[in-house]
């Protein structure tokens, strides 16, 4: 049982990471591209494009809303820790666990109906490229759900550390 669970967190890891850092990747990528063209056109062809200028905002709303949850999963988001840091180590796992807790349950709650939402965008479409609303704010439910899935690991490895002692190590930030 121990092993299916090890191969199962392994899988999800990978799948995460496949999502996270390469679409982050592809829709960072796109943006550069974009916002290039459009300088290009604008000020070498004196041709500005509208079509570019919308690939450049909702390829920003894809990246950021993919690294988000990367972030999450390194625990790498600015916190304001000044009191958190001077408490006990038992009583900061405490708290992270409630903190955790807590905006899971919040995005759980509020998750169908973004859905909702982002389903019934499909009728309007983007001013320029004609795409549906749906394709371009489904970022944010894919948001909930990969920060759901990280906060539920932190969770996890606070429980470990907290009942056995045994501190998991974090994943090595690629950044660092």
């Amino acid at each position: 049982m121990k092993r299916f669970f090890g191969v199962l967190f392994r899988s999800v890891q990978i799948a995460l990471n496949l999502i996270e850092s390469w679409g982050g990747i592809i829709f960072l990528g796109l943006l550069f591209l974009s916002i290039f063209l459009q300088v290009v056109l604008r000020y070498v062809f004196r041709t500005p494009s509208p079509e570019l200028f919308e690939v450049a905002q909702y390829s920003f709303i894809w990246t950021i809303f993919l690294g988000a949850p990367y972030a999450r999963k390194f625990d790498a988001h600015i916190k304001f820790d000044i009191i958190f840091v001077k408490l006990p180590r038992k009583a900061q796992l405490i708290l992270q666990i409630a903190f955790d807790l807590f905006f899971c349950i919040v995005l759980l709650v509020t998750l169908g109906p973004v859905l909702g939402d982002v389903l019934f965008y499909k009728i309007i479409k983007s001013e320029v490229l004609r795409i549906p609303w749906t394709y371009l704010f489904m970022c944010f439910p894919i948001f909930m759900v990969l920060t759901f899935i990280h906060n539920v690991i932190w969770i996890v490895k606070s429980f470990i550390e907290l009942f056995s002692g045994r501190i998991v190590p974090k994943e090595v930030e690629p950044w660092d």
